[in-house]
């Protein structure tokens, strides 16, 4: 009879790519003896043929072996060493597939604004974004989403990006100049969720509203409108400076604050937007003009 345990197991393996039968045949073989593929299919539950022909697709996976001696039997990998060549398979399929698609990278203008559904979407975009900075980071992270992307934001702030960030628990994230909200904990009880307010080289932004836990989203915007990210930055940066006038000398080291305005940062957005526009184009901070 399955367990919590069994199925759990089960669950995990299909997240790795199994069918159901496949992660019902490793789960079977895990830390027990060597056992043929009829057994295997009279203790799983399902068809003979089913079984067999989930155990050569394991073969091929490299999770079981095949005894060829007289009775065939079949054994589990150990989970460590399976575990070891999934992701070396994974990760050579990953660079296989980022060289294909290598040429096909190419930077389209599109200003429109898409809507993100999950969790997961929203901070891999998140990163993303931050990855892709190369001047300016403004944001407004409750506690959540400060900590799930602490890791990101320091790598950009290694890579010389100016990273300024309004927060309502401070995590000291290595080079990020972090305003703490004065009034933190009514802000936290008054909104419904935690916020992830995210702007880079007003170039592009995002928005999101996930429920208390961070398990799901309750509605979540991201764009590469130049106007619109040219706006949002406009927002954040008063936001941020309104939080540090608030604190009343709070921050340390306010001279980060200084000059996160758009006209006075002049990111990349800006100038594109100008560009686009046909306005006088804007140096960049360094006073050459990309």
């Amino acid at each position: 009879m399955a367990t919590t345990s069994d199925d759990n197991l089960s669950k995990a393996l299909q997240g790795l790519g199994f069918s159901e039968i496949e992660a019902l045949v490793y789960a079977f073989l895990v830390g027990r003896e060597p056992a043929t593929g009829y057994r295997i299919s009279h203790g799983i539950g399902k068809p003979t043929a089913n079984s067999y022909k989930a155990i050569a697709s394991l073969v091929q996976q490299g999770a079981v072996q095949v005894d060829e001696g007289g009775n065939r039997l079949i054994r589990a990998v150990p989970p460590d060493e399976f575990l070891a060549g999934f992701e070396r398979r994974a990760r050579e399929k990953r660079e296989a597939a980022r060289a294909a698609l290598a040429d096909r990278s190419v930077d389209v203008a599109d200003d429109r604004v898409y809507t993100l559904r999950g969790r997961d979407q929203v901070l891999e975009r998140a990163r993303a974004m931050l990855g892709r900075a190369r001047e300016i980071v403004l944001g407004d992270l409750f506690p959540g989403p400060l900590e799930a992307l602490a890791a990101d934001l320091a790598a950009a702030a290694a890579r010389g990006v100016r990273v300024v960030v309004k927060v309502y628990s401070p995590l000291d994230v290595p080079g990020v100049a972090e305003v703490p909200e004065a009034d933190a904990a009514r802000a936290l009880s008054g909104w419904p969720g935690q916020q992830l307010s995210l702007v880079v080289d007003a170039d592009e932004h995002l928005l999101a509203l996930f429920d208390a836990t961070l398990a799901n989203v309750h509605q979540a915007v991201w764009s590469r409108s130049t106007f619109l990210s040219c706006l949002h930055h406009n927002h954040v940066a008063m936001e941020i400076l309104h939080t540090a006038w608030k604190g009343r000398g709070s921050l340390a080291g306010a001279d980060s604050l200084v000059g996160i305005s758009l006209l006075s940062s002049r990111p990349a957005g800006l100038r594109r937007l100008q560009k686009l526009t046909g306005g006088a184009i804007s140096p960049e901070p360094d006073g050459e003009d990309r």
